[in-house]
């Protein structure tokens, strides 16, 4: 799947993958009820709603923020890093913390994630079918 097209809890499981989570250990998502949350070191993950969840992520990776107008935002990410061989496009879009997100995924898998997720209670779940927007 295309990382920059990662959307609601899907993309919220591949920051906490991003971040390190565990799939199993402190990171849980509820295939069987999805929607109500990712799991990541026993509380809710909702980065889309509280930035400091990440800005310690986005002041390491060095993510920028340029105004470009009409309420519109510019984010990119330096040049790629040892385990990063494809450079982040720039990134326009009207709330820079969704893109936020986007960079730190692709600053760990890349433009690509995987299509599958090995877990613990459910085996290995395709995850295209999950890539929904938030209700």
């Amino acid at each position: 799947m295309n990382t920059l097209e990662l959307r609601g809890d899907l993309l919220n499981l591949f920051v906490a993958l991003a971040l390190g989570g565990v799939e199993g250990q402190d990171l849980r998502a509820p295939f069987d009820e999805w929607g109500c949350g990712i799991v990541y070191k026993g509380n809710i993950f909702s980065p889309e709603k509280d930035v400091a969840l990440v800005w310690p992520t986005v002041m390491k990776l060095r993510i920028s923020t340029t105004d470009v107008g009409d309420g519109r935002w510019m984010v990119t990410l330096p040049a790629p890093t040892d385990t990063q061989s494809t450079p982040l496009p720039p990134i326009y879009c009207t709330n820079p913390l969704a893109a936020y997100r986007h960079a730190i995924v692709w600053s760990v898998f890349g433009p690509t994630v995987p299509d599958t997720l090995e877990t613990r209670l459910f085996g290995v779940v395709k995850l295209e079918g999950y890539n929904l927007n938030f209700a």
